[in-house]
């Protein structure tokens, strides 16, 4: 029988509400900028939730290892959250699990492609991909031994992602490379997230997609900045990168950049649009472009861009935290700060490990 939405959502705040509590309390990511080295970083994780962490470093004494367990953890941390709710819900919950999925089918992919295709040897490196069972039936050993693309299609007939990878040729990757079959499956997976909110209640539905297509617009600008202002795609291979959703795919200030030719674009049309703060950073190399000097200075300006984007993601997913409680915003926030942190841990772990000093690890991952 199907529970009240309000004690569904009111069991799964307190307990979401507690492990965010605690996140804000733990001194993790400071112990661990200020550890002197790599050996007293994971010191510092064995009184902490990631004591697994420290175990898989105890055994093995590799930093990819310690990745593969940080990787088993988030996965943990979905099908948690999952089990505490039902119906379309945790659907929901499962398709965000399938990103981690796709990476993880990227992952395989370029291994294959490298193995393969460019004749590199792989097995060192395919001991760090995850086997396991995620949302679909993968046969993840026989993807990473295929030795034909047909071979790696085989692999993954039992998911969604069969029909894309399928649609490619193996003489097509040959000689195009992977960056239009990755495109084309990170564009499913966005398509098929905005599909399932379809099926959410009413107010789960307002609280995920005032997220969702918020993040598509943050993802389809940070395209026409990296693909279409710095590298100058061509405009109608650039029209393809984009995901169909949200205001900025679809806003006349992104027809008008496409309609120009990749020296004259300047995304700051798009970025006032939809994101004036970003004004703010002073990207004088947007205003003009024709006095660039250095190529330094190109990819200075757009990590600038990109930084400012994940701060307003950061800003978008903390909102969530201070709405409607019995909506599913609050664990969509969960997932968000939970990865964050996630992500800064193994930052800071390959930063010891590679030997960089404490403010410049710093500067990398504020």
């Amino acid at each position: 029988m199907s529970r009240n939405p309000v004690d569904v959502y009111g069991f799964i705040n307190a307990k979401l509400r507690a492990k965010i509590g605690l996140m804000k309390e733990s001194h993790i990511i400071e112990d661990l900028l200020k550890a002197s080295s790599l050996v007293e970083a994971v010191s510092v994780l064995r009184d902490s939730q990631y004591q697994r962490v420290a175990e898989a470093y105890d055994r093995t004494g590799d930093v990819q290892h310690m990745e593969m367990v940080l990787l088993e953890i988030e996965i943990e941390m979905y099908r948690e959250v999952a089990r505490f709710l039902e119906g379309t819900s945790a659907t929901l919950v499962r398709h965000l699990l399938g990103k981690i999925e796709m990476d993880n089918l990227k992952n395989c992919i370029r291994l294959w492609y490298s193995s393969i295709i460019r004749h590199r040897p792989i097995r060192y490196r395919s001991e760090y991909l995850f086997k396991q069972r995620m949302v679909y039936p993968i046969d993840w050993t026989a993807l990473i031994n295929a030795t034909s693309w047909e071979s790696v299609a085989n692999a993954i007939k039992d998911s969604p992602y069969y029909d894309v990878v399928h649609s490619y040729e193996e003489t097509v990757l040959q000689q195009d490379g992977l960056f239009g079959l990755e495109t084309d499956l990170d564009r499913l997976w966005y398509m098929q997230l905005m599909e399932s909110t379809k099926e959410l209640s009413a107010a789960d539905r307002d609280a995920a997609t005032s997220i969702f297509l918020v993040e598509i617009d943050l993802k389809n600008l940070l395209v026409l900045t990296r693909y279409g202002w710095y590298h100058e795609m061509p405009s109608e291979l650039l029209r393809q990168q984009l995901i169909p959703s949200g205001r900025v795919a679809r806003s006349p200030e992104t027809e008008a950049y496409l309609q120009k030719r990749p020296e004259e674009r300047n995304p700051l049309d798009i970025i006032n649009r939809y994101f004036p703060g970003l004004e703010q950073t002073k990207i004088s190399v947007l205003r003009d472009r024709g006095n660039l000097h250095q190529d330094e200075s190109s990819v200075l300006e757009n990590l600038k861009i990109e930084g400012y984007l994940a701060e307003r993601r950061q800003r978008l997913y903390r909102r969530a935290l201070a709405s409607d409680p019995f909506t599913i915003g609050l664990p969509l926030a969960y997932f968000f700060l939970f990865k964050d942190e996630t992500t800064m841990v193994k930052a800071i772990l390959n930063g010891k490990y590679y030997g960089f000093d404490e403010q410049y690890i710093r500067g990398v991952i504020e």
